[in-house]
C-alpha cells in the first residue's frame, strides 16, 4: 500500500507562480496564487472498416487552457494585457484596440500534500481572455483577477513540460526553472 503514495504525486498547491513576457530577461515570480486549473487538447484520428471503428489513436496537440486566480503586481498586469503604449504619457496605460497580449512562458512550483516539489512550465502561452476585474465594496475579501491563459506547442510541439524535483540530476535546471524556463535547456543534447 505504501508504494503508490510513495510514486503518486498528487498536485496540492501551487507555492509560486512565474511569468515571463517574451523579451524579457527573466520571470517575475508572484507568490500570491489562488488557483491553477489546465486542460490540455487530444487529436483522435480513427479507421473504421465497413463503418466500424476497427482502429482508434490518440495523441496530445501540444495545445490548451489554463485559468489562473491570482493578485498580479500592476506592471505585469499591465504588460500581460498589452496595456502600454509608447503614444501616452509616462504613468498612463489603457486597453483596446492597440492592446496585443503578448506571448509569455509560464512556470509554476507545485507542492503536494508532504511539501514535495513539481517543476511545471507552459513555454508558449497568451491571455485569450478580455481584461475583466471586479471589485466589492465592503467585502471582506479582495477579489483575486481571474485570466483564461491559452497554451500553444512550442517549436518542439510541446505545450507542457514537468519534472518531480527529486528526479532532476541537473542543479542549474532546478534553480532557473521559475525564472528562466527554456525548453533547449531541458533537451538531451546531441552528440
Amino acid at each position: 500500500m505504501s508504494g503508490i503514495t510513495e510514486k503518486v504525486f498528487s498536485e496540492a498547491e501551487v507555492r509560486k507562480l512565474g511569468i515571463k513576457i517574451a523579451g524579457a530577461a527573466k520571470a517575475d515570480v508572484n507568490e500570491c496564487v489562488g488557483s491553477v486549473e489546465e486542460e490540455l487538447e487530444v487529436k483522435t484520428v480513427t479507421k473504421k472498416c465497413r463503418g466500424v471503428v476497427s482502429k482508434s489513436r490518440t495523441k496530445g496537440t501540444g495545445k490548451g487552457t489554463l485559468k489562473v486566480t491570482a493578485h498580479v503586481e500592476q506592471d505585469l498586469f499591465a504588460n500581460m494585457y498589452g496595456m502600454e503604449q509608447k503614444e501616452l504619457k509616462d504613468g498612463v496605460i489603457a486597453y483596446g484596440m492597440n492592446s496585443l497580449h503578448p506571448v509569455m512562458c509560464i512556470t509554476m512550483e507545485v507542492l503536494d500534500e508532504d511539501d514535495n516539489v513539481k517543476y511545471k512550465a507552459y513555454p508558449k502561452c497568451t491571455i485569450q481572455s478580455a481584461l475583466s476585474r471586479k471589485v466589492e465594496n465592503g467585502a471582506e475579501e479582495i477579489s483575486e483577477v481571474e485570466m483564461e491563459i491559452t497554451i500553444m506547442p512550442d517549436e518542439h510541439g510541446n505545450g507542457l513540460y514537468e519534472a518531480v524535483e527529486a528526479d532532476l540530476q541537473d542543479q542549474t535546471l532546478k534553480t532557473q526553472w521559475l525564472e528562466a524556463f527554456d525548453a533547449a535547456k531541458v533537451r538531451v543534447e546531441e552528440a
